[in-house]
């Protein structure tokens, strides 16, 4: 049985499609959901881009949160990270909580046609303890 379950958002669609399943699973498994966005730092961009980004991550994550409240899931957090690989902050993550599944998208919201999966999935796909599925 499933009883966390991390997903991985970034506003792609590929996000939204994680999204949708690991709501989907939540709510069949009786699951804590854990919502994730993952700011990754560039080296230092400036404090205005910076406070910008760090806004548009939580306003993210607020769409995403009202989106599976309707879902009446048993628990529900968001969460905010900071670093330089957004896998590696879902992964240690996901360690530190016990998750038994993440959910991710193939590829994020600057995907190149070439790659099968993106960088970040295919990170986190090759490194997690858990369960890893991939929404296209």
């Amino acid at each position: 049985m499933l009883s966390k379950i991390l997903v991985g958002i970034d506003g792609s669609q590929y996000s939204d499609k994680a999204f949708e399943y690991a709501i989907f699973l939540a709510s069949r498994c009786k699951s804590d959901l854990l919502i994730v966005n993952v700011l990754e730092e560039y080296g230092n961009v400036g404090y205005s881009i910076s406070k910008e980004l760090e806004r548009q991550s939580k306003e993210l994550l607020e769409t995403y949160r009202h989106r599976a409240e309707k879902s009446n899931l048993s628990s529900l957090s968001t969460i905010q990270l900071r670093g330089i690989s957004a896998a590696g902050q879902i992964l240690g993550l996901a360690d530190s909580k016990g998750v038994d599944t993440i959910v991710i998208g193939s590829r994020g919201p600057h995907e190149v046609k070439e790659f099968l999966l993106g960088s970040t999935t295919y990170k986190i796909v090759h490194n997690a303890k858990c369960a890893v599925v991939i929404a296209k």
